[in-house]
C-alpha cells in the first residue's frame, strides 16, 4: 500500500494532510516524570517529584488521558513490570495497550498480517530463528502485555508457554513496532513513540524523500482541513477502496490528546506520484541506511537514491576520505573510536577527554596498520564529530573561568557553524536534508548570539530591532507560506543569506576559532571559510551578532517553509527574536 498525490503540487512546504491525531501514543521511559503523559509538553520542574507514575500538564491533558491508561491496562503493565523487568522500552508496550484497546472494542480478529489496515509485518519481525534477540523481545513484550491484561480484568494467569495464546498481543505489537513514529521535541530528543491512521502510516520510505512530517504544538490548531493524498495499491497505483477495519481507524475519535502530526511536501509531486518520508537519518552512507532499515523494518531500501550507480553525489560526500586509499577494516576500527569516544562522553560527561580524543583524529587521522586515515569536512564520521564536539565545547564554557568560558563557546559555536556550512551544500544538492541544514543554521545562529551577548551588553535589544536591508531575511521570515513556495524562490532566498554574509564570516571564523588547532587549519570546499583575512580590531562583536542573527533567521525560514509558522523551532525563533519565550508562537 502506499499514499499518492491527489493533484499536481509544484510548490513544497504545502500542508498535503490536516493535523493528524494518533491512534496511540506513549512517553518514553526516561520522560514520564518531565513531559506531559497527553501532550507530551515538558512539564516545569517540580521540587517535590511525584511517585505517579503518569504526569500532566493540565486537567484536560488528565481527563483525557488518564481513563485510557486504566482502561488499556497500562497501569496493570507498570504493576506486572515491577515484579518481572523487561529488557527494553515499555513505551512499545504501552502504546501496543492503547491500540489494542481498540481493536477489542471494534472488531474480533483472526488474521495477524494487517491489523486495521496498518501492517504488523509480524512475518519479517519474527522469521529469525528462536534465540534472536529482537523477536525475543516482542514475544517478551507480548506475554507482558497479556499479563496485564489479565491482570485488570481479574484473571488468572495460566503462565502458559504456548505463544499460541499472545498471538493477538503479538501482532499489534509488532504493528506498534512497525507503524510508530518517533516524537521529538525542538531540541531534537526523542520523547515518545505515536501510531497514526493509514493517512500516515501508509507513506512509505525513501532516502531520497519528497514529503517530511513535523509535530505540531499543543496550542496549535492548525489550519488546512483538506488531504492532498489519497491511498493507493502498490501494484496500479490506482486508489483503492479502504476496508471496514481501515475506515475505522480513519473515523475513529474515541482517542484524545497525543502528538498531532502534519505532512509537507520538501519537493514538487505530480499527481498520481508516490509520497515518500524518511525512516532513517538521511545523512548516513548508504550501508549505514540500510543496516538501519533492516535492523529497525526489515526491508532493503530500493529507491533512487540507493540504487544509483554510481552512487549519488551526496552519498560520495559523506564517505569522502583525504587518504588516497583505505580499507574497510581500517573504516570500522575508525568509526568504533568514534563512537566509543561519543558513548564515553554522553554516559560520563567527560567533555574536556572528548574534545580531546575527537580533534586529535580530525587534525592528525587515525592510524591503522601504517595507514593514516583522514577524513573529509563532509564524511558522515565528520558531521557526527562535529555535532558531538559543538555540544562538549558548551558544557565545558559552564566553568567559572570567564575567559576559558569565552574560549569554549567560541569553540562551540565554530563547530555548529562548519557544520552547517558542510551540509548546506549538501543540501543544494538535495533537498531532502532541508530539516537537518534548518536545524544546524539554527544551532549556529543560537551558538554564536550566545556568545555576543558575553561580549555585548546591549546584545538583546539589537536583536529585537535587527533587520538586514540587504537580504531581508526577517520580512521573509514572518512572510506566510500558506501556499507553499517554488523550488526556485528557495534557492533565491539560500543566495541571497550566503550572499550577505560571505563578506563578514571569514572574519567571523578566524576570531571563532582562534586557538584551535583543528579548526584554525580546516578547510571546506565551500569559499566561505577560505582565503580568511586578518581581523579588524573591536569589529568581530558586531559582525559575530550579525551573522549569528543571519543563521538564526535563515534556519527559521527553511524551518517556516518544510514546517510551518506553528512548528516548535518557529515558535522558539519568534520568541529569541522578539522577547519572551517559545510560547510567543502566535502572538
Amino acid at each position: 500500500m502506499e499514499m499518492v498525490a491527489a493533484a499536481e503540487i509544484e510548490s513544497i512546504g504545502v500542508n498535503l494532510t490536516p493535523p493528524l491525531s494518533p491512534l496511540s501514543y506513549s512517553l518514553h521511559d526516561s520522560f514520564l516524570l518531565s513531559h506531559c503523559a497527553s501532550c507530551f509538553s515538558p512539564l516545569p520542574p517540580d521540587p517535590h517529584p511525584s511517585l505517579h507514575p503518569l504526569l500532566y500538564c493540565s486537567p484536560s491533558c488528565s481527563s483525557s488521558h488518564s481513563p485510557l491508561h486504566l482502561c488499556s491496562a497500562s497501569h496493570h503493565l507498570h504493576l506486572h513490570l515491577s515484579q518481572n523487568p523487561y529488557d527494553g522500552q515499555t513505551s512499545d508496550l504501552r502504546a501496543a495497550l492503547l491500540l489494542l484497546l481498540q481493536i477489542k472494542r471494534h472488531h474480533p480478529f483472526k488474521h495477524y498480517d494487517r491489523i486495521c489496515g496498518l501492517m504488523s509485518n509480524r512475518h519479517h519481525l519474527l522469521m529469525s530463528n528462536h534465540d534472536d534477540e529482537f523477536s525475543t523481545r516482542i514475544k517478551n513484550g507480548a506475554r507482558a502485555m497479556a499479563a496485564a491484561t489479565m491482570m485488570r480484568d481479574g484473571v488468572s494467569d495460566s503462565n502458559s508457554n504456548s505463544s499460541e495464546e499472545f498471538l493477538l498481543e503479538e501482532a499489534v505489537l509488532c504493528v506498534v513496532v512497525t507503524n510508530a513514529v518517533e516524537v521529538q521535541d525542538r531540541f531534537g530528543r526523542s520523547v515518545g513513540i505515536a501510531v497514526y491512521n493509514i493517512s500516515f502510516s501508509w507513506i512509505n520510505h525513501s532516502c531520497s524523500p519528497n514529503a517530511c512530517y513535523l509535530f505540531l504544538p499543543s496550542e496549535s490548531h492548525g489550519c488546512v482541513q483538506r488531504f492532498l493524498i489519497i491511498p493507493a495499491s502498490s501494484n496500479g497505483r490506482q486508489p483503492i477502496g479502504l476496508s471496514s477495519n481501515s475506515q475505522f481507524l480513519t473515523e475513529s475519535t474515541e482517542i484524545h490528546g497525543g502528538p498531532r502530526v502534519v505532512i509537507r511536501n520538501i519537493k514538487p509531486i505530480k499527481k498520481g506520484a508516490q509520497v515518500t518520508i524518511a525512516y532513517t537519518d538521511l545523512l548516513q552512507p548508504k550501508e549505514l541506511r540500510q543496516l538501519d532499515l533492516w535492523s529497525k523494518y526489515r526491508f532493503t531500501c530500493c529507491c533512487n537514491r540507493c540504487v544509483a550507480v554510481p552512487p549519488t553525489h551526496v552519498d560520495q560526500c559523506l564517505q569522502t576520505l583525504t587518504t588516497a586509499s583505505s580499507i574497510d577494516v581500517g573504516i570500522e576500527k575508525l568509526t568504533e573510536y568514534i563512537n566509543d569516544a561519543i558513548d564515553e562522553y554522553l554516559s560520563s560527561n567527560d567533555a574536556e577527554s572528548c574534545c580531546k580524543k575527537l580533534e586529535n583524529i580530525l587534525l592528525n587521522g587515525f592510524n591503522y596498520e601504517q595507514l593514516i586515515i583522514r577524513l573529509h569536512p563532509q564524511n558522515h564520521l565528520s558531521l557526527n564529530v562535529y555535532t558531538t564536539l559543538a555540544s562538549a565545547y558548551k558544557v565545558r564554557s559552564m566553568e567559572e573561568n570567564l575567559l576559558h568560558s569565552l574560549k569554549m563557546k567560541r569553540f562551540s559555536a565554530a563547530y555548529s557553524l562548519l557544520l552547517a556550512v558542510v551540509t548546506h551544500k549538501l543540501f543544494l544538492y538535495e533537498s531532502c536534508f532541508i530539516a537537518s541544514v534548518s536545524n544546524f543554521w539554527i544551532g549556529a545562529g543560537e551558538s554564536m548570539l550566545d556568545l555576543a551577548r558575553n561580549i555585548m551588553s546591549d546584545c538583546d535589544s539589537e536583536l529585537q530591532s535587527f533587520k538586514c536591508l540587504k537580504c531581508g531575511l526577517i520580512d521573509v521570515f514572518e512572510a506566510d507560506f500558506v501556499d507553499g513556495q517554488s523550488p526556485k524562490r528557495v534557492l533565491d532566498i539560500s543566495n541571497k543569506f550566503i550572499n550577505c554574509i560571505n563578506d563578514v564570516l571569514p572574519k567571523v571564523w578566524k576570531f571563532l576559532v582562534h586557538g584551535n588547532s583543528y579548526l584554525e587549519v580546516v578547510k571546506d570546499s565551500i569559499d566561505l571559510l577560505m582565503n580568511v583575512k586578518e581581523v579588524m580590531g573591536g569589529e568581530e562583536r558586531v559582525e559575530l551578532f550579525c551573522v549569528g542573527v543571519h543563521c538564526l533567521l535563515y534556519g527559521g525560514v527553511l524551518m517556516n517553509i518544510f514546517g510551518g509558522k506553528d512548528s516548535h523551532l518557529s515558535c522558539y525563533i519568534r520568541g529569541l527574536v522578539y522577547g519572551g519565550d517559545a510560547k510567543a508562537c502566535g502572538e
